[in-house]
Formats: structure tokens, C-alpha cells, sequence
């Protein structure tokens, strides 16, 4: 089995850095193929370029997007871990998104409108946020982010979103929190049956 990790913090010391970490040596030790794609460290670059939409349209593929997509395409999980920014990706993220999700690979828009072509891939999302849940819930945003950074990207582009996650006030986390976070993380997965649902 493959799992593709795909993290966005620019921190070495972050809890979503932490998390990515742990998680590739938990997928190695039971033998799967773990690609962990730290966005940083790699210098993705998250501009969609006028020379890269003329190449998506013409039906040809900048080298850096085809990478990307090709680690994509061998997953069977992917984990998307980043920090909410105001209310939204990190920049490099966003751009990722925008560069290596293209119509073609990702989706197609057809007659009866867009459809998902990643069908066979499973999603659990990792989002760590500087306020309290209880915050977030009293606006109403923890759906909405649960609609705009999972459903309206992921699920558009066919992938079945096995979890979204969220943990709070991560700044302030002292090592204590942070492993509770870390378990509850795992404990995630193993509740959702990651291992035997991606088989």
C-alpha cells in the first residue's frame, strides 16, 4: 500500500511537522510505501504561472506539476496536514492545490457539469488552529472549513474524505498536549480502519 503525506508548515518544530514525521515511520513499520512531501523543504513552487495554465490547457504537463501528480496518483492514502492561516491554507498549500489539482488529472467538466476523476483515493486531513474549537463553532466555521477545505476540493475531485481533524491553540501546546494530540491523531486512524479500508 502507498500513503502520500503532504505537509505545510514552514517550522521544523511544528505540531504538523511532528505529526507527518510520526506518521511516515507508523506507515513504514507495517511495511507500506510512505512518500512524505513537505512542501517547504521540497520548494514547491505554488504559482500558477500564465506558461503553466497555457501548458495544463494545451494538454501538456510542467515537469514540477507531473511529480506531484504522480505521487498522487500511486497513493492509496493521502494525509494533508497544515495550519489554519487566516482561515485558510498556507500560501505553498493553496498553490499546490491549484498547480497539481488541474482539470484533466484531477477532475474533468463535461456536459452534465465537473466530475472527479481520483476515485480511488482515500483523504483524512490534518488542520492545527491558534484558537479553541468552541471558538470557531460559535461562527459556524468548523463545517465551513470542513466544506471548503475538504468537501469542495477533495470530495470534488472524487476522493472520499475519511477525516477531517482539527487541534486547537496548537501555539501554546507544552510537549504534554502535544503528545495527547499526537495520540489522538493516530488513535484516528486506526478507528477508521485506515489500514484495512484502503485495501
Amino acid at each position: 500500500m502507498n500513503h502520500l503525506i503532504v505537509s505545510a508548515h514552514p517550522s521544523d518544530n511544528s505540531f504538523s511537522n511532528y505529526l507527518a514525521s510520526v506518521l511516515t515511520e507508523k506507515y513504514k513499520s507495517i511495511g507500506w510505501e510512505v512518500n512524505l512531501r513537505d512542501l517547504y523543504k521540497t520548494g514547491f513552487n505554488p504559482v500558477l504561472s500564465p506558461a503553466d495554465l497555457g501548458m495544463l490547457k494545451s494538454g501538456n504537463t510542467p515537469d514540477d506539476i507531473a511529480i506531484e501528480q504522480k505521487y498522487i496518483r500511486d497513493a492509496d492514502l493521502i494525509s494533508v496536514i497544515y495550519p489554519l492561516w487566516w482561515a485558510g491554507f498556507p500560501a505553498i498549500l493553496k498553490g499546490y492545490i491549484d498547480r497539481v489539482l488541474s482539470n484533466g488529472f484531477a477532475f474533468n467538466y463535461g456536459a452534465g457539469g465537473a466530475s472527479g476523476l481520483l476515485t480511488d483515493k482515500k483523504v483524512v486531513i490534518h488542520t492545527t488552529m491558534g484558537n479553541t474549537v468552541e471558538e470557531y463553532e460559535e461562527k459556524g466555521l468548523i463545517q465551513a472549513f470542513r466544506q471548503s477545505q475538504g468537501d469542495e476540493i477533495f470530495k470534488f475531485c472524487g476522493m472520499q474524505i475519511l477525516g477531517h481533524y482539527f487541534y486547537p491553540q496548537i501555539t501554546l501546546a507544552d510537549e504534554a498536549q502535544r503528545e495527547h494530540f499526537m495520540q489522538m491523531a493516530l488513535s484516528r486512524y486506526s478507528e477508521l480502519a485506515v489500514e484495512s479500508s484502503v485495501k
